[in-house]
């Protein structure tokens, strides 16, 4: 697809799947990935030569922005693992922490990256799982999760919002019981990082798994794993590392350990560069700007009958409020959310989500499965004229 060709593509599209993809990115991003690729897209600090030793450092510049990003308190910028992005790091970190007899806790509102690899070890006999329960609104008691741990419980694994109705999870509060414990702690940052304070001393957590292509505005491929000091991942892959090549087995410290071949430098400079972007705007005054656009999504189809905002029972459904995130789940009466999707689409040229958004257990407590919602995740460049023209959308579709 040619999209520099299709001026509708181009300058006409309305795009509403942020909590998917961050469409576009700022250009600052799309700079720094075109000067790697015409200066400098060589192995990192794997030759002998400058520019190969300069992209090394960059490389070393963006782990070490990450290290203070997730203010890990080991302090440590080499416990940041690259990875492709949150759902590998997730399947690293189960992989290098889970024994056979291991037991894992994680909730009915994580995404299929969580629940798809526990479903995988369990179906090989490795390990057994439970899933702690949410309410109609999407939120997790700590209270449900506490009653799950076992004495052979090796890991918690919590989503710090959900991808599907923006609902905030208590992680300090389960972090705090983890610690209790002695229970290693992941929290999955991929739809907070960049809009939320992900700070791993407050909250608790031993493990962060990340990505970039979301609100931390970098390209897609690109991800991670933050490491705490009070845990040790078992590598499970191996490969070249351009360190120490004589030596016959994979080398043991971080971040070698855990990660084998050539590292994605576009993506991880990429990264590096929205990161920063979204650290001179403020992580506070994008969630806010974009609260905005789905505070006034919430507001223009409060009053239509057939229109009606899931997850939000019991609840004001005409502001966000501070407990979610900027990302709205809709159903329309009489209509399957991939027609709705559909028509957005091909008649008003807005892009939205459709369906069970990869949490399919996260519908079932919503009360959404099996078809699933039409779901708006807001983004940085998204504009009040544009949510305008999609609720004037939806209104004309539900009749």
């Amino acid at each position: 697809m040619n999209v520099q060709s299709d001026p509708n593509l181009q300058s006409d599209l309305i795009y509403f799947d942020h909590a998917a993809t961050s469409f576009p990115k700022p250009a600052a991003v799309n700079e720094a990935i075109a000067d790697l690729l015409q200066g400098g897209a060589v192995s990192p600090g794997r030759s002998g030569f400058d520019l190969g030793r300069e992209l090394g450092q960059l490389v070393d510049g963006v782990r070490a922005q990450l290290d203070r990003f997730f203010a890990n308190p080991a302090d440590d910028p080499n416990r940041t693992v690259f990875c492709a992005n949150a759902t590998d790091a997730i399947n690293l970190a189960l992989g290098g922490l889970c024994q056979p007899g291991d037991h894992v806790v994680a909730t009915v509102m994580d995404h299929n990256a969580v629940l798809r690899p526990l479903w995988m070890l369990r179906e090989a006999g490795t390990i057994s799982f439970d899933l702690a329960p949410a309410d109609a609104n999407g939120f997790v008691d700590p209270a449900d999760v506490a009653a799950l741990l076992r004495p052979e419980t090796r890991l918690v694994i919590m989503t710090h919002a959900s991808n599907v109705c923006g609902a905030i999870q208590p992680v300090s509060a389960v972090g705090a019981l983890c610690r209790e414990r002695g229970i290693p702690f992941l929290v999955d940052a991929a739809q907070s990082a960049g809009l939320l304070p992900v700070d791993m001393g407050a909250i608790g957590c031993d493990l962060v798994a990340f990505t970039g292509h979301k609100s931390l505005l970098g390209p897609t491929g690109i991800g991670g794993l933050v490491i705490g000091p009070d845990v040790d991942l078992a590598a499970t892959r191996w490969g070249g590392t351009g360190v120490r090549s004589a030596q016959r087995a994979h080398l043991a410290e971080y971040p070698f350990r855990l990660e084998a071949g050539t590292l994605n430098t576009v993506g991880i400079v990429g990264l590096g560069a929205g990161l920063s972007w979204v650290q001179a705007k403020g992580a506070d005054a994008l969630r806010q700007q974009e609260t905005n656009l789905a505070d006034r999504l919430l507001a223009g189809v409060a009053d239509h009958p057939g229109l009606i905002v899931q997850g939000f029972t019991g609840e004001e459904t005409t502001t966000l409020g501070p407990r979610r995130l900027p990302v709205v789940s809709l159903t329309v009466a009489d209509k399957e959310p991939e027609t709705v999707g559909m028509f957005l689409d091909a008649d008003w040229n807005i892009a939205v989500r459709t369906g069970l958004q990869c949490a399919p257990l996260a519908h079932e407590a919503l009360g959404t499965a099996p078809l699933g919602t039409v779901r708006f995740g807001f983004g940085p460049f998204n504009t009040l004229e544009q949510v305008d023209r999609a609720v004037a959308a939806l209104r004309h579709i539900a009749g």
